[in-house]
């Protein structure tokens, strides 16, 4: 009797294993960061055809797609445009990160300056300055404290004059030192 009830506990633990290790196999099959990558794409609006490039294309896909999704569904920026950006940089989510940060506490606590277009060669909506300065950026995360910390000053009522002294400021600042060649 002992020897019956061994059999069966092995037999079962057998088939139950088996089980575990079919759908094991299947969850990690459908966890892959390239399917994950187009399936989040494909739901932010990019055409399967721009999503399979991205995704086939990025170092790293999983943080290609989750910028894409972060800036398409937490600004008015089209998922083509953030995927574009997106794609062009080396640190995604920290893009996506800053653009989102800038947008909710700077321009949407503005409002009267999100309407307001950059003058210049190419005149673009504050969103998109803040997506091209982050995009622009060594390190967005700078990016955006920097541009959230000088529009929290009381002289400061422009975002977009915040987001270029932010970004010029990456450079070696010539005005505080003018003898450094």
């Amino acid at each position: 009797m002992n020897n019956l009830l061994k059999l069966a506990t092995i037999t079962i633990s057998g088939a139950f294993s088996l089980a575990n290790l079919a759908f094991f196999s299947n969850s990690v099959r459908a966890e892959n960061q390239f399917d994950v990558c187009l399936r989040e794409l494909t739901a932010s609006g990019v055409t399967i055809e721009d999503a399979q490039t991205g995704c086939a294309d990025a170092l790293v896909p999983r943080e290609l797609s989750s910028c894409v999704t972060n800036i398409s569904q937490s600004t008015s920026i089209s998922a083509k445009d953030a995927l574009t950006s997106c794609y062009q940089v080396r640190r995604p989510v920290d893009l996506g990160n800053c653009v989102v940060s800038i947008n909710n506490t700077v321009l949407t606590a503005s409002n009267k300056n999100t309407q307001a277009k950059v003058e210049g060669d190419n005149s673009q909506s504050p969103l998109m300055m803040a997506l091209s300065t982050c995009q622009a950026s060594l390190l967005p995360a700078r990016q955006s404290e920097c541009v959230i910390a000088l529009s929290r000053t009381p002289q400061a009522s422009n975002p977009v004059k915040a987001m270029e002294t932010c970004l010029s400021a990456e450079d070696f600042p010539k005005d505080l030192f003018p003898s450094y060649n």
